[in-house]
C-alpha cells in the first residue's frame, strides 16, 4: 500500500465516509465539549475538529450533513436571544477511564525465557509506558480502538516508546482480518486557501513520510518534506521523500480493538475489521440523562421566590429611568383606589422525580455499555469482606475486561518485539526479540494480605508451592529481575550463618 499520488484524491478516502461519521460523533460525547455536540447534532456550525469540517463542508453527497435522525436533547437549536442552561453529564468519559482502569490500573508483566532480552524488557516497563498503555486504552473505549506506533529519537530518549494514536486519522489495508499497513495523517498547516496533511505510512520493512498541500476536502499535490518547516528535519533524517527502511521483521504499529464483532460497520467493507466502541448503541440514552438532569436545573431555578408587585409599588428614579422595587423597605405609604396586593410565586423542585430518572438511564447506560454499577460506585457497593464478594459485585465489569485483553495481549506482543528489534537494530543493544513475548495482565481484584498469607501458608504446609512462586504471587507486577532478586534475599536471610567448631585441645602425652 504505497503513499496516494494525490491530486484531487478526497481525503480521508471516501469509503471511510461511515467511520468518519461515527467517530465524529463520539468523540463529541468522550470530549464532553457543549459545543462539538451541539455542532454534531444540529449541523456544522459550531465543529471545529479538521475531521468534522471536512466532513460535513464538501458539497458532494458525502457531506451532506446530518441525516434524518430522531429527535435529540443536544440537536434543540436555542431561541435567539436566550441563554444556553443546557447541562451535560460526562458519562462516556466515565466509562473510558474506568475501561483503562479496568485493564491497566497495574503494568502487565513482559516476560521472555531469554535472559538477554529480559533485561531489556525489564528496562521498557517504565511508568512513561504504563501512562501510554493507560491512555491508548481510554482511547480505545471511546473510538472502538487505538492505534499504536513505535517511535525513535535519539535526541529525546536512548530507547524507543510508543504513541496512541485516535483511529479518526489513520487509514488501514488489510489481510483478512490482519492488519498490513496503515497511513497515520495529520493537518500541519491550514489556512483559508490551502490544507498542508502529512502522511506516515507503516509497512512491514518501512515507514515512509509524504507531505500533501491541498483543500479541506483534497489531497493535493505532493511536496518536498523540505518545503515546510514544520517537516524540514524528516527532510534531514530521509530525504524530501521521506522513505526509511528497516531489517524489522514485525509492523511498528498496531490496531487494538475494543471489543468485537463490529456491530454498526457490518455494511462497510472498509471498516468491517475495526472495533466496536463502548458508547456504541447509548448515544441517545446519554442524550435523555442529559436532558433529565437539565430539565431538575430548569426546576431549580424556576423555584426561586418571585415577588410580583402592582406597578404602583413601584419607585421610578426619574423620566427616562428603569422603575424598581426597594426589597429592603420597611414602610410604604398606601395608595387610595388602586391594587396595592402584593403576592409571592414559587413553583415545586420535583427532585425525586429527576433523580429516579436519572439513575434507571446511569444504569441502563452502564449496562448496555458492558459494565456493573457497581463499578461506578452505584448502589449496594459497600466494603466487601472479601476479594470474592467484590468480584461477585463486579461481575460484568471483569466479564468486559477479559474480553477486550483477549485483543489486548497479542498487539502488545507484536509491539513489544518491534520495540526489542528498533532497540537492537537502532541503538545497539542486545535483545533477541525472536525467542518471543510474553504478557500477562494482573488480576483485577487483589485479595486482601491476609486472604493472601492464608493462601500461601496453606500451599506452603502442603508442599504445592516454589519460593519462586510465592514471590510471583504476592507481587505479580514484579519483573523476573526482581523477582529472582528477592528469592535470593529470602534464601540468603533464611540460610543459617556457618558457626564456628570448638577447638578440642589434644591429650598430654603420658610420660
Amino acid at each position: 500500500m504505497p503513499l496516494p499520488v494525490g491530486g484531487k484524491t478526497l481525503w480521508p478516502p471516501p469509503e471511510l465516509d461511515p467511520v468518519a461519521r461515527k467517530l465524529t460523533e463520539w468523540t463529541a460525547w468522550y470530549s464532553g465539549d457543549p459545543d462539538a455536540l451541539t455542532g454534531f447534532y444540529s449541523g456544522a456550525g459550531s465543529l471545529t475538529h479538521p475531521t468534522a469540517q471536512a466532513f460535513f463542508a464538501s458539497d458532494k453527497p458525502r457531506g451532506a450533513g446530518p441525516t434524518t435522525a430522531p429527535r435529540t436533547f443536544w440537536g434543540q437549536t436555542l431561541t435567539p436571544g436566550t441563554l444556553r442552561t443546557k447541562l451535560h453529564v460526562p458519562v462516556a468519559a466515565d466509562i473510558a477511564e474506568l475501561s483503562a482502569k479496568l485493564l491497566f490500573a497495574e503494568m502487565p508483566k513482559f516476560t521472555s525465557t531469554d535472559s538477554t532480552t529480559q533485561k531489556e524488557l525489564d528496562a521498557f516497563q517504565t511508568d512513561g509506558m504504563h501512562a501510554a498503555l493507560q491512555e491508548a486504552a481510554e482511547i480505545c473505549s471511546a473510538m472502538g480502538g487505538v492505534f499504536l506506533k513505535a517511535v525513535w529519537d535519539r535526541t529525546l530518549s536512548d530507547r524507543p516508546w510508543l504513541v496512541p494514536v485516535s483511529p479518526e486519522r489513520a487509514v488501514c489495508s488489510w489481510a483478512w482480518d490482519r492488519l498490513q499497513g496503515v497511513t497515520f495523517w495529520d493537518v500541519v498547516y491550514q489556512d483559508d486557501e490551502d490544507t498542508l496533511r502529512l502522511l506516515e505510512l507503516h509497512e512491514r520493512g518501512s515507514i515512509s513520510y509524504g507531505l500533501y498541500k491541498g483543500t479541506v476536502t483534497e489531497l493535493g499535490e505532493r511536496v518536498p518534506l523540505s518545503a515546510f518547516e514544520g517537516t524540514a528535519d524528516l527532510a534531514e533524517l530521509y530525504g524530501d521523500q521521506g522513505t526509511m527502511l528497516t531489517t524489522l521483521p514485525w509492523l511498528t504499529a498496531a490496531y487494538v480493538p475494543n471489543v468485537k464483532p463490529n456491530r454498526i460497520w457490518a455494511g462497510c467493507r472498509a471498516a468491517v475489521n475495526l472495533g466496536r466502541s463502548d458508547l456504541a448503541g447509548i448515544e441517545l440514552m446519554m442524550d435523555a440523562l442529559d436532558e433529565t438532569y437539565t430539565s431538575l436545573m430548569r426546576d431549580l431555578r424556576l423555584s426561586k421566590s418571585r415577588i410580583i408587585v402592582p406597578e404602583a409599588a413601584l419607585e421610578i428614579d426619574g423620566p427616562g429611568q428603569a422603575a424598581r422595587f426597594d426589597m429592603e423597605r420597611e414602610v410604604f405609604v398606601g395608595i387610595m383606589g388602586l391594587d396595592t396586593t402584593v403576592t409571592t410565586n414559587q413553583f415545586d423542585i420535583r427532585v425525586d422525580e429527576h433523580l429516579a430518572l436519572a439513575e434507571a438511564l446511569f444504569e441502563q447506560i452502564v449496562s448496555s455499555a458492558g459494565y456493573s454499577v457497581q463499578s461506578f460506585g452505584g448502589k449496594g457497593d459497600v466494603a466487601a469482606v472479601t476479594a470474592t464478594e467484590v468480584q461477585a459485585r463486579k461481575e460484568q465489569s471483569l466479564s468486559t475486561r477479559g474480553q477486550k485483553i483477549l485483543y489486548w495481549r497479542p498487539a502488545l506482543q507484536g509491539l513489544f518485539q518491534a520495540l526489542l528489534g528498533i532497540d537492537r537494530e537502532v541503538f545497539g543493544n542486545r535483545s533477541n526479540p525472536e525467542a518471543g513475548i510474553d504478557v500477562a495482565f494482573p488480576t483485577a481484584v487483589q485479595p486482601s494480605l491476609k486472604e493472601m498469607a492464608e493462601t500461601l501458608t496453606v500451599l506452603v504446609s502442603a508442599k504445592a508451592m516454589s519460593l519462586k512462586l510465592r514471590v510471583q504471587t504476592l507481587h505479580p507486577t514484579w519483573t523476573k529481575t526482581q523477582v529472582d532478586q528477592e528469592v535470593q534475599a529470602i534464601l540468603a536471610e533464611e540460610t543459617p550463618a556457618p558457626t564456628a567448631r570448638p577447638v578440642v585441645e589434644p591429650a598430654p602425652l603420658p610420660r
